[in-house]
């Protein structure tokens, strides 16, 4: 029984006791689907559950309309007395979902906490032994024993369907487990110092038991507390800021480690980053002084990355890995593409158990190459061509195996291009659209660009989402200064993205690029620094070259200020690749010049003042300085070399 005062949900008996001081426990009875919704809510307290989680969860395979959740919620209320407006036991934030705020803990007569089942046709398979070891892992953690863990493999082989798995897992099964997660991105993702640590970092100070976490914050890590304003008074802010000066990059490190011991030290921590092949240098950073930290930790950090886009250049990532491998300080999961034995599994779950046509699971099997991305793919391919059909009693093979021509497609791009070819053009505007937004996009941004009403865009997304096409919903974002919300969406795969972003003409994504960057920059007019990595791709990829500078070197102010140096020498020699592109003379100079100055600043102190690098940087500011004439920057210059 899981139990949270003064009720205890009983998971055997499917009902619901409330306990009193004067009287024997009341057995409150409530409908199955009811039933349903509030042990989903009551696994996963703590934080927010969607309105789309909650109808995968209770209703999968069948269309709900969002409406009907309400009825449930309030019946749920009404049995536990609680109030829409000041929640004690469940808060529904508008426009998102729900989230259960009462702490939940194991009663001392616990039955062993069930997962509510996920939805028949995704049914994890295949990964049993794999779910086993994090499990285990997790067990080490919560004996305060520091655990890293790197679950690697192809696009689309399932590592974060099996990294959901395990988080709904942990979550039932360890009490106050705190969650976060951090989604590395490709692009300006990548250039942002911290990025997926610091957004890690906002949903714990957001999230249940936010406030002790920014004390936490507070007293063992002020850098960086300091980079989320909105959570700190004015005085406060002001008041760290001056502490601050003269931090440098090591304390950041030490900072947050020592913060994380001490976060853990009552309560284990369950740190999610995924996609770290598009991880930052400064991230790379932390994630070495976390693993080589031996003091105790209840600390379980699971990352995600893909092994083939890690071998491309010198990738600090793969440098890493290899380290802690050496020294056994992380441990790998690979996953390899199912069985056939696997694949039928998957099939007879989709279908309830029924038995399986005779060839089906070969045929899928042949066809995906075990890859569960494919295997989905490979279905909807049978299904669309009517081919296939999954009814009440199972699988329904409408022609004989040996009658079915279905070639393997030369690869998933092409099932990806055939399903959105049979979308609606409208459908197929808006993800090209977002496409060229990123693989989260926000839709009042989005809709901007497109020249359309925000509510018509976010309408044919949710019709996208509720029809499983390409898109899933997201977290809603921060869109303006003021601080209101906007949803935001995602593709459900990144090459789902590559494949819309690369339907259309070289000319229009630059169009779209330049729209979003000009409206971004109306949006977040007073906070620049907020976005500028992702206003300078826009930018560059738009060819407006001047913005794309500019931004650039606003990114590598901000990383200088969290003194992540070797970000801000990856923008600045980025931003100095885009100066060719200006016109000649004297504005190639007028920008370039205090580009090179900043770089030889960052190189000093991430190669040394001896590096051949420092001296490259200083050299080319030197000659600007003499085609220029009298600069006052020379006497700086001349300082540097």
């Amino acid at each position: 029984m899981q139990e949270f005062t003064p009720f205890r949900l009983d998971l055997v008996n499917q009902c619901l006791w409330r306990h009193r001081e004067t009287a024997d426990a009341e057995r409150i009875l409530l409908p199955p689907k009811t039933f349903a919704v509030l042990c989903y809510l009551v696994a996963h307290a703590g934080r927010l559950v969607t309105q789309e989680e909650l109808l995968e969860a209770v209703w999968p395979e069948t269309y709900i309309k969002p409406e009907v959740l309400r009825h449930h919620i309030f019946t749920i209320r009404r049995a536990l007395g609680d109030s829409p407006t000041q929640p004690r036991f469940l808060e529904t934030l508008p426009r998102r979902g729900y989230q259960f705020l009462a702490a939940v803990r194991d009663s001392a007569m616990a039955e062993p906490t069930n997962v509510p089942t996920p939805p028949a046709y995704g049914t994890l398979v295949g990964r049993g032994h794999w779910l086993g070891e994090l499990r285990g892992y997790l067990q080490l953690a919560l004996q305060a024993e520091r655990q890293l863990v790197f679950v690697t493999g192809e696009p689309g082989i399932g590592k974060t369907a099996l990294v959901d798995a395990f988080q709904q897992q942990a979550t039932a099964e360890v009490p106050g487990l705190r969650l976060a997660r951090g989604q590395c991105l490709e692009g300006y993702g990548g250039m942002e110092a911290y990025y997926p640590m610091l957004e890690a970092l906002g949903q714990l100070c957001r999230g249940a038991g936010g406030d002790a976490v920014v004390q936490t914050l507070a007293v063992h890590a002020p850098t960086w507390l300091v980079q989320f304003p909105a959570l700190v008074t004015r005085e406060l802010r002001e008041t760290l800021q001056r502490e601050l000066l003269g931090a440098t990059r090591e304390r950041m490190l030490r900072e947050m480690a020592e913060a994380l011991e001490t976060l853990t030290a009552d309560r284990p921590l369950l740190l999610i980053f995924e996609d770290l092949q598009w991880v930052d240098h400064a991230t790379v950073d932390l994630l070495a002084a976390l693993a080589r930290r031996r003091t105790p930790a209840q600390l379980l950090l699971v990352a995600t990355s893909r092994p083939m886009d890690l071998a491309v250049g010198d990738h600090p990532w793969q440098a890493l890995t290899q380290e802690l491998r050496v020294h056994q300080l992380c441990h790998d999961i690979a996953l390899e593409p199912l069985s056939e034995a696997d694949v039928a599994a998957y099939l007879a779950a989709a279908a309830a158990g029924a038995p399986l046509p005779d060839g089906l699971a070969g045929l899928v099997s042949r066809h995906s190459e075990g890859n569960p991305l494919f295997m989905r793919a490979v279905l909807d391919h049978l299904t669309q061509q009517g081919l296939l059909a999954r009814e009440a009693n199972g699988w329904d093979l409408r022609v004989p195996i040996a009658d079915i021509a279905l070639g393997v497609p030369e690869s998933l791009r092409q099932m990806i291009d055939a399903q959105i070819a049979r979308l609606h053009p409208e459908e197929q505007r808006v993800l090209e659209i977002a496409s060229v937004a990123g693989t989260v996009f926000t839709t009042s941004i989005c809709a901007a660009a497109a020249h359309q009403e925000p509510e018509s865009f976010e309408a044919l997304c949710e019709t996208l989402v509720r029809r499983r096409h390409l898109v899933r919903t997201a977290d809603p974002h921060q869109v303006s200064p003021d601080g209101s919300l906007a949803p935001r969406y995602a593709f459900v795969h990144a090459l789902y993205r590559e494949v819309c972003y690369g339907r259309q003409a070289p000319g229009r994504r630059a169009t779209l690029h330049r729209r979003l960057g000009e409206h971004m920059e109306g949006v977040f007019a007073t906070q620049l620094s907020d976005v500028a990595a992702e206003l300078a791709y826009h930018f560059e990829a738009g060819a407006v070259w001047v913005h794309a500078i500019t931004y650039l070197r606003l990114v590598a102010d901000t990383a200088e200020r969290r003194y992540a140096h070797r970000e801000a020498a990856t923008a600045l020699q980025r931003a100095l690749a885009l100066v060719p592109h200006l016109p000649e003379a004297p504005e190639r100079t007028r920008y370039a010049l205090p580009l090179y100055i900043a770089l030889g600043a960052a190189l000093q102190i991430t190669k040394g003042p001896a590096a051949p690098e420092v001296e490259q940087a200083y050299t080319q500011a030197r000659v600007l300085c003499q085609q220029a004439g009298e600069t006052p920057e020379l006497v700086q210059v001349l300082f540097g070399l």
